[in-house]
């Protein structure tokens, strides 16, 4: 027997269906942002890597319920000052994560040599910290390499 129209069911039944369906939708949502990432989706080598080594594993267990690539945020909006157009800040973590348990972290891959040409990355990535990680409890990691 199918039952299209849940309004037919009493009010217990129903009640335990809309929540089994509800459920499931959260579990495709969450297997949709989780789901592994192709080779094309990282901007790096090393991003690659510490999304197989340390993250996938992470999310096949269950631990990571949503991973985000490249959201970017607004630092600062573009603005005009005695004349000068100034253009907006952005901040883009190679990472943002959600853990099963609630938390959410920021994490940005480098290597050394990179971060030593991007003289500004020290100042964007303090703004991010102050404007968006501590008033929202997120953690930030950095993965410096060689």
């Amino acid at each position: 027997m199918r039952i299209d129209d849940l309004s037919q069911l009493g009010p217990a039944v129903r009640a335990e269906l809309e929540r089994q369906i509800k459920e499931r939708q959260r579990q495709n949502q969450q297997k949709e942002h989780c789901k592994p990432k192709r080779s094309d989706e990282f901007d790096s080598q090393l991003e690659r890597n510490f999304y197989i080594t340390d993250l996938l594993p992470k999310i096949l267990s269950g631990q990571i319920i949503d991973i985000e690539l490249h959201k970017s945020f607004e630092l600062l909006p573009k603005s005009e000052y005695c004349g000068l157009k100034l253009p907006s800040a952005r901040y883009t973590p190679d990472f943002l994560i959600t853990y099963r348990n609630g938390t959410i972290e920021a994490i940005e891959t480098k290597s050394k040599a990179i971060r030593k040409l991007q003289r500004d990355y020290i100042y964007r990535r303090r703004l991010f910290i102050e404007k968006y990680c501590r008033p929202n409890g997120w953690a930030f990691r950095e993965i410096i390499v060689d």
